[in-house]
C-alpha cells in the first residue's frame, strides 16, 4: 500500500508539475547544462528527440525539409504519417532520444505529448537552452524510463587510442498509437506535439523535479489516411540497415527504409 501511494505522489508531481507548474525542463542530453541563453551542449543543457515510423505506419517525406534537426537527427520536426486507421495489428511510432550523458547519479526520461502548443513557455527553464512549448493544460506523460547511473571502467591505453570518459546513448520508445483516436486526428486535420524531458531522480522522487530538468526541441506529427500525397517520398519500417533515397544511401536507423516520390504507401499499411 505504501509503495502505491509514494508512486501516485510521483505521478501527481509530474503531472502536476510538468503538466501544471512551474520550473525548468531538459533539453537535448541530460544533465546540469548552461544557465539560460548559453551554448547548445547536446546531452548537458538540451536532449533531441526523432521519430521514425513502426508497424503499419509511413513518414511522408519532402527531400528538402530537414531543418532544425542538427547532427545526429535523420527526420525534420515536423513529419506527416500515413497510416490505415483500420489496420490489423498495432499502428506505432518510434521515438529515440539523444544524448542521455553518463553520470554518477539516476535520471528518470520523459516522453510528454499535448494537442496544442502554447506561445510562450507556461514553465521556466534555466538549464535548459530548448524551451518548454507544449500546453500544459492539455497535456499527457506517454512514457515514464529509469535511467540508471552510468560509468566507464577503467581501461589503459590502446595503439588505436583510449575512450572517452564520458560516454553517450540514445533512448528508444515504441509507442502503439490509439485507433480510437487517429480517426479524430486524421478527419480534423489535427497535429500531435512531443518533448522529452530528463530530470535527476532524487529531484523526480522529492517532487523538487525542474530546476535541474532538460527539454528537447518540440517535434510535431499530422496524420493523413492510407497514402501520402503524390510527389513526396515514403518511408516505412524495413528490415535493411538503412536507407535510401533516388539511389543515393543516407545514413538512418536500422529500422527505417525509404521509397523515393512514389507519394504512395508502398508496403508499410495493411
Amino acid at each position: 500500500m505504501g509503495s502505491q501511494i509514494k508512486k501516485k505522489t510521483m505521478l501527481n508531481a509530474v503531472t502536476g508539475g510538468l503538466l501544471m507548474a512551474t520550473a525548468p525542463v531538459f533539453a537535448k542530453g541530460g544533465g546540469a547544462g548552461t544557465t539560460e541563453g548559453g551554448k547548445n551542449q547536446l546531452g548537458y543543457n538540451h536532449l533531441s528527440l526523432e521519430q521514425s515510423p513502426g508497424r503499419n505506419a509511413i513518414v511522408c517525406a519532402d527531400p528538402n525539409d530537414n531543418a532544425g534537426k542538427g547532427g545526429t537527427n535523420i527526420m525534420p520536426n515536423d513529419i506527416t504519417l500515413a497510416i490505415d486507421p483500420f489496420a490489423k495489428g498495432e499502428i506505432a511510432l518510434e521515438f529515440i532520444v539523444r544524448d542521455i550523458i553518463n553520470n554518477s547519479q539516476d535520471y528518470i526520461l520523459i516522453l510528454a505529448y499535448s494537442s496544442q502548443t502554447s506561445p510562450t513557455p507556461q514553465v521556466p527553464t534555466p538549464i535548459s537552452t530548448k524551451k518548454l512549448q507544449l500546453d500544459i493544460n492539455r497535456a499527457e506523460i506517454i512514457a515514464i524510463m529509469d535511467i540508471p547511473a552510468q560509468k566507464m571502467l577503467a581501461q589503459g591505453a590502446t595503439r588505436i587510442g583510449t575512450a572517452d570518459p564520458t560516454p553517450h546513448s540514445a533512448v528508444s520508445f515504441s509507442i502503439n498509437l490509439s485507433k480510437q483516436t487517429l480517426p479524430t486526428f486524421i478527419n480534423q486535420n489535427q497535429k500531435a506535439y512531443f518533448q522529452a524531458a530528463l530530470v535527476p531522480k532524487t529531484d523526480f522522487e522529492s517532487g523538487n523535479m525542474f530546476e535541474y530538468m532538460i527539454l528537447s526541441e518540440l517535434d510535431t506529427v499530422g496524420f493523413l489516411k492510407n497514402k501520402c500525397p503524390d510527389g513526396s517520398s515514403t518511408i516505412t519500417a524495413g528490415d535493411d540497415d538503412g536507407m535510401s533515397k533516388g539511389g543515393s544511401p543516407v545514413q538512418t536507423p536500422s529500422n527505417v527504409d525509404i521509397k523515393p516520390g512514389t507519394g504512395n504507401t508502398g508496403g508499410g499499411v495493411k
